[in-house]
């Protein structure tokens, strides 16, 4: 079990920042425009295999641990194919039958082709989860670990030659964008080869077979539930980006921009997902090893050291999240020229970084309720998150341009937080941060902004925007080598952590062995 864990972490691993990087040489191939047309249309293809890779096999996972027999397990994944089969049809057909209309709600109804070409997704859906659901409910995690390369890895190579052919091909924006979104049915076709075939070895097919009626409305009740507040949490992000889609573009037009204005505009705002996943990779997997003591603590029932756990994952997830957001934030415009060629809409881009903090909090805060089966607060405070995404996108955009529509998803992701502290907080009083603590990590932090803005100054002085991206690629390293020193420096001489709490962070063991050298 442990080994499959460590497989699929790993595997997950690669997969993120497989996803994240791959869109930097998209964007150089296919410019900000090119890159506007992906990214409207990205979010349909991140809910599709949110389905398919994490929510629903890991519901199906669930449900199969629960049985009692090999007959149970066998009417739970007749039962699930079904069920998943109807609503993907579902899906296909209306977003296939409905593309032009939200594309005309996208405010483009170029869109529409790329729309019907996305929706084929969904008919890979129920095949994918079930295989990888069943393979994990089994505890077997290197079939859905290879498929998940295999998937991502076939699908990076068709966007990337699809970006590659536009630049020797009188292709438009919207021609590329298609085969670029083509790459998503091939990605799960070769999944699902790979899947069948360890099927096969286990004698496991995927197919209908007739059930009971009452039996399956009782079922897709509790999927819709249960798997669908699972999967929303999965793809939280990802809706915002949907709600992006839908207004971001529309609201700049609006605003005063022309249509091609506005296009760039959203391209360029685009930028900022790839810089937050690549952020949240570092912020997420760096707290990681909490995840198991957590499980186990509160299956034992012993109270206090599961608090002080949560406590101490709280604690160092906070820690790790300010650094990569802020950091982030402040190196900003030498990485925006190392990635994108130019640093446009810098302050609207740094802002969107910042969503990196409230993120990996709001996956620390849903990871604890997780442990403890509270779903109740997970869903009222995505709702309200969600909500304050909606209503504040088009009018903050409207006046403040891509700068308004950053802050909107910082404002819905705060409220979202919010409303997850604050039933913690209730819940247990002692994990409320200390005086002392709120103060040596606000000193640290103020130490690293400090030292990165001096930084900044003297590279302004040196005129740094005259640069090769080549030098700005080292300035960025440079930027981020300097911040994270003087900040982990900070952490060692505030004795920020305790001796437990760095041994669960990597490189924590030399770290408390220099400590103890020092103190000798």
């Amino acid at each position: 079990m442990l080994q499959g864990t460590v497989i699929l972490t790993l595997t997950s691993f690669v997969v993120k920042v497989l996803s994240a990087v791959y869109r930097v040489p998209y964007q150089n191939l296919v410019g900000d425009e090119g890159f506007y047309v992906y990214q409207q249309i990205y979010p349909i293809y991140g809910i599709g295999m949110t389905l398919a890779l994490t929510g629903l096999p890991v519901y199906l996972s669930k449900l199969l641990a629960a049985c009692s027999s090999q007959k149970e397990q066998e009417k739970t994944l007749n039962a699930f194919f079904t069920v998943v089969s109807g609503l993907s049809l579902l899906l296909f057909g209306s977003l296939y039958a409905l593309a032009t209309p939200i594309a005309r709600l996208m405010g483009d109804v170029s869109l529409s082709p790329l729309i019907q070409v996305v929706s084929f997704v969904f008919l890979l859906v129920p095949f994918l989860s079930t295989y990888r659901g069943f393979f994990q409910g089994q505890l077997e995690m290197k079939p859905t670990a290879i498929s998940q390369l295999v998937e991502q890895g076939s699908r990076v190579l068709v966007i990337l030659g699809a970006g590659y052919l536009f630049t020797i091909l009188d292709w438009t924006v919207y021609d590329v964008g298609n085969v670029a979104m083509s790459g998503a049915i091939v990605g799960g076709l070769f999944a699902l080869v790979i899947l069948w075939y360890y099927g096969r070895r286990r004698s496991f097919s995927v197919r209908l077979r007739k059930q009971d009626s009452k039996e399956l409305r009782q079922f897709t009740k509790k999927l819709l539930k249960e798997g669908g507040t699972l999967c929303f949490f999965s793809a939280y992000l990802i809706v915002f980006q949907l709600v992006d889609a839908f207004s971001v573009k529309q609201f700049l037009v609006y605003g005063g921009m022309d249509d091609l204005s506005a296009k760039i505009a959203k391209g360029v705002f685009d930028r900022g997902q790839p810089l937050v996943q690549l952020g949240l990779v570092v912020a997420v997997s760096m707290t990681a090893a909490f995840l198991p003591p957590l499980t186990k603590h509160f299956m034992n029932k012993d109270k206090r050291a599961y608090e002080d756990m949560v406590f101490s994952y709280i604690k160092v997830a906070r820690v790790i999240a300010l650094a990569a957001s802020v950091g982030l934030a402040l190196v900003l415009p030498y990485i925006n020229v190392t990635l994108f060629s130019d640093n446009q809409a810098e302050l609207t881009l740094s802002l969107f970084v910042l969503s990196i903090y409230f993120v990996s909090m709001i996956q620390t805060y849903q990871t604890i309720y997780q442990s403890q089966n509270i779903v109740r607060y997970q869903v009222l405070g995505a709702i309200a998150g969600l909500f304050t995404k909606i209503v504040w996108t088009p009018l903050l955009t409207f006046y403040y341009g891509t700068v308004g529509a950053s802050l909107s998803t910082l404002f819905g992701l705060f409220v979202c937080l919010a409303v997850l502290k604050w039933y913690l907080v209730k819940a247990i009083p002692g994990h409320k941060s200390s005086h002392e603590y709120r103060i040596k990590l606000s000193l640290n932090l103020a130490g690293m902004i400090a030292v990165l803005l001096v930084y900044r100054g003297i590279l302004e002085i040196v005129q740094w925007q005259t640069f090769e991206r080549g030098a700005d690629l080292l300035l960025s390293l440079l930027g981020v080598c300097l911040g994270g020193s003087v900040y982990i420096i900070g952490l060692i001489k505030s004795q920020l952590f305790t001796e437990a709490e760095w041994y669960m962070l990597p490189f924590g063991k030399k770290v408390v062995k220099k400590m103890k050298k020092i103190s000798r």
